[in-house]
């Protein structure tokens, strides 16, 4: 494969009030410490609704960086500082930033802790062992199962670097499950409202050029937001190539073509929820372990879905179900049924047409023995 410089992304289109914040997270322990940025997320904030689009970046995304030229991406910091990284996101995705924030171990798991740590609905199995100086052998393992974990700054940071047997997909995913959670954290927390008494903390611990007006104005679209109006996208494989540079390095090569179609529909805010949509959905949980139905409405919620209760079935169910409580007879009710399906691997014999009874729920989603949470978490 020979590549020639790419000619610059045309500039997304996006409204002129739309705020655009670019996540860094170090591989160093210290923020003041230059290193690769392995932790790269594009947060899209649209005051207007509000909406919050998020957008991973993988670290062996193969970049043309303006001045330097090709390399990974989670170099261009330490290349060129925050300038020549956001000259990179400009080139090769077509995105203007307009803030950037960056922080390393120490100062994340500072963050967590200081939170009282983070709530992360784990979907697949994670085993792996970091380097830990508080271990008496200096490493300890992580081992998560499936199901709704807490987890401290230490545990939050591993859950979210771990490469051992698992994809840098897989790796977003879980990064934007930290990040998500520890927002839930930051609004119950009643944090928001307090961030000017803060802002000499949080200046410690994150490298940004935010100012504290600026964090002021974020504060306040948060305290507006609607956690179901938050969306998570990644780059994924259908926009990139795995290849070996000239150096040997494993890289991913982008199609830009397909690339512009993911950025746009990423960074886009969540469709306008009414009434009249379908998409509210009822988990009934007859799964073998009593936490996966809040670990299935947390997936759903990714996906788009209002859930509206979640409860314990009153026996073991056999198989996952899904009860279709609309007439069915419009577009938006096909949709939500056939993505139903899709996300837990269904056929039409799993599907079940009942009258509403008076139910709020557009869908019942049962979940049953053959249940799998890694699975439902794969689909995208």
């Amino acid at each position: 494969m020979t590549l020639t410089a790419p000619v610059p992304v045309p500039a997304l289109a996006q409204p002129q009030n739309v705020i655009n914040i670019l996540l860094l997270g170090s591989d160093q322990s210290s923020v003041e410490s230059v290193g690769r940025t392995d932790t790269i997320v594009i947060v899209s904030v649209h005051p207007d609704r509000p909406s919050v689009s998020l957008l991973s970046i993988p670290r062996d995304f193969y970049a043309w960086m303006p001045g330097r030229g090709f390399g990974k991406i989670n170099t261009a910091f330490s290349k060129g500082g925050p300038a020549l990284m956001e000259a990179t996101i400009r080139h090769n995705f077509g995105i203007y930033i307009d803030y950037h924030a960056r922080v390393g171990f120490d100062s994340f798991v500072k963050i967590v802790d200081a939170l009282g740590g983070v709530e992360v609905a784990v979907e697949c199995p994670l085993h792996d062992t970091f380097p830990d100086p508080s271990s008496p052998s200096g490493e300890s393992d992580i081992d998560l199962y499936p199901g709704m974990h807490h987890l401290d700054g230490k545990h939050a940071l591993w859950y979210a670097r771990s490469r051992w047997n698992t994809s840098d997909f897989a790796r977003h995913r879980r990064q934007q499950q930290v990040l998500r959670g520890l927002y839930g954290q930051i609004r119950s927390l009643g944090i928001i409202p307090k961030i000017p008494s803060l802002w000499g903390a949080v200046r410690k611990s994150v490298s940004t050029d935010l100012d504290l007006p600026g964090l002021v104005r974020l504060g306040s679209i948060g305290t507006r937001l609607d956690p179901i109006d938050v969306k998570s996208r990644f780059v994924g494989a259908s926009a990139v190539t795995a290849w070996k540079d000239p150096k040997g390095l494993y890289v991913l090569v982008p199609d830009y073509e397909a690339l512009t179609g993911v950025v746009a529909e990423a960074l886009a805010p969540p469709p306008v929820r009414s009434p009249e949509i379908v998409g509210r959905v009822e988990v009934v949980n007859g799964a073998p372990y009593q936490d996966w139905g809040l670990v299935a409405a947390e997936r759903l919620r990714w996906e788009g879905f209002e859930v509206l209760r979640v409860q314990p079935a009153e026996e073991p169910q056999p198989r996952t179900q899904i009860v279709d409580l609309t007439t069915g007879a419009d577009a938006g009710s096909s949709s939500a049924r056939y993505r139903l399906m899709r996300l837990y691997r269904l056929s039409g014999e799993d599907v079940i047409s009942a009258p509403t009874d008076g139910s709020e729920a557009d869908f019942v989603v049962r979940l049953g023995r053959n249940y799998d949470p890694c699975v439902a978490a794969r689909s995208r």
